[in-house]
């Protein structure tokens, strides 16, 4: 597993993110479904963990809470992905998603 390809996913997915938040993603559509392929003909699989439900039980992310801790939490943005990497059937996370937490 590269460091390299992770930094790489890294850019691509805050990349991604900030052209969505501009509301220039159909600019760039194609393109991102095409990046994305080529990490998943690596093994490489990428999951944005944002709006799902979080707690403590949760392994495949670095929380950060914003607001009053409770016991119905929800992952509101993600700033690194959840990064697994396939090699002969067998999933290794590679990256645990670095994400901000609300209360719902």
């Amino acid at each position: 597993m590269s460091n390299f390809h992770i930094q790489l996913i890294n850019q691509f997915f805050e990349i991604s993110h900030k052209i969505e938040e501009r509301k220039e993603v159909s600019l760039f559509e194609r393109n991102f479904a095409r990046i994305k392929t080529i990490f998943e003909e690596e093994g490489y699989i990428i999951q944005d963990p944002t709006n799902e439900n979080y707690n403590d039980a949760r392994t495949d992310c670095e929380a950060n809470f914003v607001g009053k801790v409770s016991t119905k939490m929800v992952i509101k943005k993600t700033i690194k992905p959840i990064i697994y990497k396939k090699l002969d059937n067998t999933l290794t996370l590679v990256q645990k998603a670095v994400v901000f937490v609300e209360s719902k």
